[in-house]
């Protein structure tokens, strides 16, 4: 795992000499192991590396092909890496190191841009063509590991982070206006966006070229759909499962996919939660033959958060060893502006990250697994009775005018959870509707208030944008053709497992020089299980946990089938009514919003002393929407 970043095109290389240390610099602790920076003519790469696999000098990088016309920089884990060796050393290709660096590097010198089809696992590269002169970007099909570009004057950037760019000097430090209102709505920003003026992510599933200052994109892979004429998955190929026995093919498969995210050359840790699928994940590892496994997880003093005493009963059973880290709050509020930074994009999420990941970090590993996807996958959110509620609602409001929903709904005195209930009314998508009544944080109203004051002579609102609309617009787009289940599966993919947790985890894991791997999202996996009809696959955990008995001890099996559903969170409304009461004070004090220009202080202030004294009426997540966009700004260095 590593951080890669680079320059291409001549006038920016020649004029900004300094840039690519700055870069490297920059993105430091996503790999402490080694750096490197070649300079290639028209375009520099970096790379600094985070040793997984062949810990020796030779998978340092850049790396070169054998008569250096290819250049690769690469962060990520590709876990056919074996499989494609032999093959390609069947075609005459040769080997220095044990490195999948080496393994992408010649299996684009083979195929070029389709190179991408054949990789199993979770990535983010780029390789300079010499003979070409051509810059080519690629990410994994989930979206797992990120990547960020932004144009300039006769050439391009990019990098692992937000960071690496804007310490290159070659991009503005301003803020994203469309970024900004997308973070408010939505708690996190989703593409084609990012929190900085000019830089956008590579989409999940995107390749990209540069030449001769021309910038293409193209999609190779999407979330597969599931028809209703017999089950076939529409955007890529797989192989239909058989229903009748869909338990045992998906119990071979789930085993083979941890198996192969065992791959390591340094000791694994798993993050134990006290949920279902961490548990799982666990033992497939064991049934894997997963050696130096260790387990990890965080808990609070306040009960109603504490998950440690199932995860430590779930640890004995698996016969793995344990660590707790119990985590309070004022150690919490002494580690906010390191977290504040480590977050690279600001994300209303992320702090569980951040801690597990620092206490993974602190027991001396490099990778650890996690159960993420699980959810997403298997149909274990709690909130889909919502969207059903909504949807529903939605419809028969759909040729009730909108004003009139806002009339009756959307008034200061209610609940915000009420006035969100304004959307319902004459929306042509009951769906994004539905989306925007359980997910949205600010109305476009309140985003108005908070963003629309003049500063520095301009303003970042416009009351004709709202990023969240557009944005669950286009997921309801391509969920055309599904049923509503489906349809709000697919969402929680698109808008929020991808933008936001996977984009939070990467980034608070390598702020600790950690590479987090997420078996469930191993593409094939979800290909196997995206082919299966709805009536099979959505059944609150169920698939997950018959297809993986035959590999769970049964007094494990026992434990977790009996273990209710949780949601792992923090007790934050105590914590900033009470420990973190000061942070939150001296950030929203006038002189630091006016200092930084974005959030007028007027609104900022009211919703604080609303929700100090109703905590319940105003709702935790949006104080700490604007806490977290402040402090992100200050962090940053940032101006409207």
């Amino acid at each position: 795992m590593c951080g890669i970043g680079g320059i291409a095109g001549r006038p920016v290389t020649s004029q900004h000499p300094e840039a690519p240390p700055h870069i490297v610099k920059a993105l430091a602790h996503r790999g402490p192991d080694s750096f490197g920076i070649a300079e290639l003519g028209d375009c520099t790469l970096v790379n600094t590396r985070l040793a997984i696999l062949d810990l020796s000098d030779r998978g340092k990088q850049p790396m070169p092909n054998d008569d250096r016309s290819l250049w690769i920089t690469y962060n990520g884990e590709c876990y056919n890496a074996h499989e494609l060796k032999e093959w390609l050393a069947a075609r005459g290709h040769s080997f220095r190191s044990g490195s999948d660096t080496e393994v992408v590097l010649h299996l684009y010198q083979e195929l070029g841009l389709n190179c991408v089809e054949r990789m199993r696992g979770m990535f983010a590269f780029a390789v300079w063509d010499v003979k070409q002169q051509r810059l080519f970007l690629a990410r994994d099909r989930l979206g797992i590991k990120p990547l960020y570009w932004a144009k300039l004057a006769d050439g391009i950037v990019f990098a692992s982070e937000l960071k690496a760019i804007l310490a290159s000097g070659l991009v503005k430090r301003k803020l994203n206006a469309q970024g900004a209102r997308a973070f408010l709505q939505l708690g996190h920003i989703p593409a084609p966006w990012s929190g900085i003026e000019g830089v956008q992510p590579l989409e999940a599933g995107y390749i990209a070229t540069w030449k001769n200052g021309s910038f293409e994109k193209k999609c190779y892979w999407q979330l597969p759909k599931y028809q209703n004429d017999g089950g076939t998955v529409l955007d890529t190929p797989a192989i239909t499962p058989r229903v009748g026995n869909v338990h045992e093919q998906l119990g071979d498969k789930l085993l083979e996919a941890v198996r192969l995210h065992l791959i390591s050359d340094v000791p694994v840790a798993l993050f134990l939660s006290g949920g279902v699928d961490s548990a799982i994940v666990g033992a497939l590892s064991k049934a894997a033959n997963g050696t130096d496994l260790t387990a990890l997880t965080i808990g609070f003093e306040d009960q109603r958060y504490d998950e440690s005493a199932s995860s430590q009963r779930t640890a004995e059973l698996l016969g793995l060893p344990h660590q707790t880290l119990r985590l309070a709050a004022g150690e919490m509020s002494g580690s906010l502006d390191h977290a504040m930074w480590a977050m690279d994009q600001p994300t209303v999420d992320g702090l569980n990250a951040y801690w597990i990941c620092h206490t993974a970090a602190k027991a001396g590993f490099k990778v650890a697994l996690t159960g993420q996807g699980g959810d997403e996958l298997f149909g274990g959110y709690q909130s889909l009775k919502w969207f059903e509620r909504f949807y529903s609602a939605a419809e028969w409001l759909r040729f009730v005018p909108p004003a009139l929903g806002t009339g009756i709904f959307d008034h200061d005195m209610f609940p915000f959870r009420w006035r969100k209930l304004s959307y319902l009314a004459g929306s042509d998508d009951p769906l994004v509707a539905a989306e925007l009544a359980v997910k949205v944080h600010f109305l476009e109203r309140d985003v108005q208030a908070l963003l629309g004051h003049r500063s520095n002579g301009g303003s970042v609102y416009s009351a004709n944008s709202s990023e969240a609309r557009t944005h669950l617009r286009e997921g309801s787009a391509l969920a055309q053709g599904l049923n509503l289940q489906d349809k709000i599966a697919y969402l929680d993919f698109y808008g929020h497992l991808e933008p936001r947790l996977l984009r939070d985890g990467d980034a608070m894991s390598m702020a600790h020089s950690l590479e987090v791997r997420p078996p469930f999202l191993d593409h094939e996996l979800v290909e196997f299980v995206d082919a299966l009809p709805p009536s099979v696959r959505r059944r609150r955990k169920a698939l997950l946990v018959e297809a993986s008995r035959k590999f769970i001890e049964p007094a494990v099996y026992d434990e977790i089938i009996c273990r209710p559903k949780r949601t792992f969170s923090f007790p934050f409304t105590e914590w900033l009514r009470g420990e973190l009461q000061p942070s939150i004070n001296e950030a929203f004090a006038p002189e630091r919003l006016k200092k930084i220009g974005v959030l007028d202080v007027a609104p900022v202030q009211k919703i604080w002393r609303a929700f100090l004294n109703r905590p319940a009426k105003i709702g935790w997540s949006r104080v700490w929407t604007l806490y977290v966009l402040q402090r992100w700004c200050e962090v940053m260095e940032l101006t409207p």
